[in-house]
């Protein structure tokens, strides 16, 4: 058995760290998919498929197209409350008061998302 499947020992069935998830079934490696999902949330403007498939490196257009459908579709819950009224996000970097270079350049720093 490879290290990656284990057997239920209720069930003694083969499972793999990934059942149960939106990555089961899935041949693109998680690294791939988690790159993807970086690439998605810190878009400022929207993602298409062909950027995914350029500045990662994807295979495909289709692979690229069908990854990035498939986020949308386990992030958008249908039911759910939508914002009302004026709505900004926006990110900044918070920095702990230590020794040595200030800001943007400065090491240390943690990313703050913001919504109002």
């Amino acid at each position: 058995m490879a290290g990656s499947v284990w057997r239920c020992a209720g069930c003694r069935r083969l499972v793999s760290r990934t059942v149960g998830t939106i990555f089961q079934d899935t041949r693109t490696p998680l690294t791939v998919w988690f790159a993807v999902a970086w690439f998605i949330a810190t878009s400022k403007s929207g993602t298409s498929a062909l950027a995914l498939k350029l500045v990662l490196g994807i295979g495909s257009y289709q692979t690229a197209l069908a990854m990035l459908h498939w986020y949308l579709r386990v992030v958008v819950r249908p039911g759910r409350k939508r914002l009302q009224g004026g709505v900004e996000v926006d990110e900044s970097f918070v920095e702990a008061s230590m020794p040595g270079r200030r800001g943007r350049g400065a090491a240390g720093k943690a990313m703050v998302a913001i919504a109002v």
